[in-house]
């Protein structure tokens, strides 16, 4: 069977919606012949994969969706020469979808939409496009799904109060990085934080973390902030912030030996996110045994495989995630403890997800039902 992916992004390039679909089309490859058609803002030509991926160029980019009229015309394309027997889109990232969508209408192929969040809205001037765009295209896309498929049991509920029914299939933990492992004694006085250094990825909290960093650095000279992530807000980051004390921008990493090194000396992981997909750096983390300090909407997330005791994540509000910082930082001896501690609940994490992710697809049958 032939499966064409649409994609926004591709990795090296994207975040994790973009991992997620590397990580689905290299399963279905195994037993079916894929095909990845994406935008690029980069390298047309990056990156080696066991399946055909084009990347075409993005002509304009909203917000954090890339736009070109050349995407939909090579989608027909493939679609007139390759005929793929089913089309995958993952969103709720417009436009690739919807490529998708208007393609699967016009060839009479059946599609898969895999939705990443709870909606598009992220407190942004763009919420009125989203809201539109929620209320009309967006009820398209569903309508023409043959499947949709949640990545978290939260996405799921989501989607059920529109109407919407699904499968969910979660992310799991990079083969990649499953190799490597660290011990708890090395770990360094470092907080991390990974994801996309970019204006389309400010619900993150990179600049809340920095803040806060920054007010107790004078307290904690010791302690550094290592921010892992590209985007075309990193030389602004690295002018405004590069000389402050402790922190550190390494840009994006893309060698897994190389980022898992840095997730062994990181003791403390943030993601202060408003609006996230997964959150695929705190299973990374919690692999290595780097401790979570999250926020509300991811602690909801992972409240049910981290360890109990562990200490509860901050609000939103720059105070509170202040309050835990400096509460982890005055405690390297619990950090350690919860270092080891985690490295064990990572792997039954693991387990669960690979359980799960497993018995989805074997149970709808992803691929055979078509």
């Amino acid at each position: 069977m032939r499966v064409l992916f649409l994609t926004p992004y591709f990795p090296p390039e994207g975040g994790g919606l973009e991992r997620y679909a590397l990580e689905m089309a290299g399963e279905l490859s195994r037993d079916h012949q894929v095909r990845v058609l994406t935008l690029t803002r980069r390298n047309p030509n990056e990156g080696h994969f066991p399946f055909p991926v084009e990347r075409v160029r993005t002509g304009i980019v909203l917000s954090n969706t890339p736009l070109s009229l050349r995407f939909l015309l090579r989608a027909v394309e493939i679609a007139n020469s390759w005929r793929p027997d089913l089309i995958v889109v993952h969103t709720p990232v417009p436009f690739a979808a919807d490529v998708g969508v208007l393609v699967s209408i016009l060839k009479s192929i059946p599609l898969v939409v895999v939705y990443h969040t709870l909606g598009l809205l992220k407190g942004s001037p763009t919420d009125l496009l989203a809201r539109l765009y929620s209320a009309t295209i967006e009820r398209l896309l569903f309508r023409r799904a043959s499947l949709v498929v949640s990545v978290s049991p939260e996405v799921r509920d989501f989607l059920e109060k529109k109407g919407v029914h699904s499968v969910v299939i979660p992310p799991t933990l990079r083969r990649d990085l499953r190799g490597f492992t660290t011990s708890c004694s090395r770990k360094g006085r470092v907080i991390l934080f990974v994801g996309s250094v970019s204006k389309g990825y400010s619900f993150k909290g990179l600049d809340l973390l920095l803040r806060s960093f920054l007010e107790l650095s004078g307290s904690f000279p010791e302690w550094q902030l290592w921010v892992v992530g590209g985007g075309g807000l990193l030389d602004d980051y690295r002018r405004g912030y590069g000389k402050s004390r402790g922190v550190r921008f390494l840009g994006r990493i893309d060698e897994p030996a190389e980022l898992a090194e840095i997730y062994s000396k990181a003791s403390i992981l943030v993601l202060p996110s408003s609006f996230e997909s997964f959150g695929l750096a705190v299973l990374e983390g919690m692999h290595f045994g780097a401790v979570p300090v999250l926020s509300p909407l991811l602690w909801r997330r992972f409240s049910g495989f981290l360890p109990s005791h562990l200490r509860p994540p901050p609000a939103r509000q720059k105070t509170e995630l202040v309050s835990a910082l400096n509460e982890a930082m005055a405690s390297p001896k619990a950090l350690k403890k919860e270092c080891h501690i985690l490295k064990r609940a990572s792997e039954a994490v693991a387990r669960t997800l690979d359980s799960m992710r497993k018995r989805t697809l074997l149970g709808v049958k992803l691929l055979e039902k078509f």
